[in-house]
């Protein structure tokens, strides 16, 4: 059967489309769903906790714990297979089975009782300060615009995520890597609000479109890039000591104080900026000092304000309660 050429030219189109449409998502990214095993596990009486997640085979990981957002504090690792009513785990010596809404674990005689539960960051829904800048409130993205490409400093246009039911700023891939605000801080503090939807993810909060402090999924993962840290704007070696992370689809916070670099009257740079990160109310980095960036923002140099950005990097992530409040003039 010989199509016409129109008809031809429109599949053609299509197919065009619906790939770009495809590969705006990094290939790499796989969406999670709710999963009653995955979380944090912890008894009523005092002893070992647990954090169970799953690894890049859909295999069980759980890490038994002294504590939880403690540095140095894993005792084992067990891995195990979801076997129809429980999952069974492995390691270090330890054995444990999740079963009907509990995590026995069992080494030499001890046997733990753990139930699943969540821990909320302290300044979850935090409402905004007195003189605090609302960037996002869920109704509306009227305090940003979408970069222009590599001139990150440049607005260009609307921003292009979207809105999505609950009144959560969602991520679009493939939109020109991310959205800046309108306004420019120095000297602040900045309260937002994320959850990942999937793995891998990668995003980010750029103090000043330049400082980033990284968001990805890393729950329960005990190497690799660490949630939450300075990654361009620290020498290595520099990434938090305490993982803490809440697992994927829960809401996790970060509030930072950041202080500008300082420059004199001929514009020389007479200090370095300065971030206080906490994620989830855990503080992994106090009065950092910050080195001039490097990768994609390091071209625009350093100056006394700039715009925040939220980064896309082709995989979907949601924002919410997103507020600045600006140190007051000296």
């Amino acid at each position: 059967m010989k199509f016409p050429a129109t008809l031809a030219l429109f599949c053609v189109v299509s197919l065009i489309g619906l790939r770009a449409a495809e590969e705006a998502i990094d290939s790499r990214y796989r969406p999670i769903a709710p999963d009653i095993a995955t979380g944090d596990w912890q008894g009523t009486a005092a002893g070992y906790v647990a954090q169970v997640s799953l690894d890049e085979h859909g295999d069980y990981q759980a890490n038994i714990l002294k504590q939880f957002d403690t540095a140095d504090n894993v005792v084992a690792t067990l891995r195990g297979k979801h076997q129809t009513s429980r999952i069974a785990l492995r390691g270090g010596g330890w054995s444990g089975v999740i079963e009907q809404g509990h995590f026995k674990i069992t080494k030499a005689g001890e046997t733990l009782d753990l139930q699943r539960g969540t821990r909320t960051p302290p300044t979850l829904g935090a409402p905004p300060p007195a003189g605090a800048v609302v960037l996002f409130n869920g109704k509306n993205l009227d305090a940003w615009a979408n970069k222009k490409g590599k001139e990150w400093l440049v607005e260009d246009g609307p921003a292009p995520w979207k809105i999505v039911e609950g009144g959560f700023l969602e991520v679009v891939p493939g939109t020109g890597g991310g959205i800046i605000s309108h306004q420019k801080f120095g000297d602040c503090h900045l309260h937002v609000e994320f959850r990942t939807l999937g793995a891998p993810t990668n995003s980010g909060i750029y103090l000043q479109t330049r400082y980033e402090v990284n968001i990805n999924e890393t729950y329960g993962r005990l190497e690799g890039t660490a949630n939450g840290g300075l990654d361009n704007c620290t020498p290595k070696g520099t990434a938090p000591a305490v993982r803490a992370s809440r697992p994927p689809l829960e809401w996790q916070t970060l509030d930072i104080d950041f202080t500008a670099a300082r420059f004199d009257a001929a514009g020389k740079k007479t200090a370095k900026p300065r971030a206080t990160v906490r994620l989830n109310g855990v503080k992994i980095y106090d009065q950092q000092e910050l080195d001039p960036p490097t990768g994609a923002a390091g071209r625009l140099g350093e100056a006394p304000t700039g715009p925040i950005m939220l980064q896309e990097h082709g995989m979907p992530a949601q924002f919410r309660n997103v507020w600045v409040v600006p140190a007051p003039a000296s």
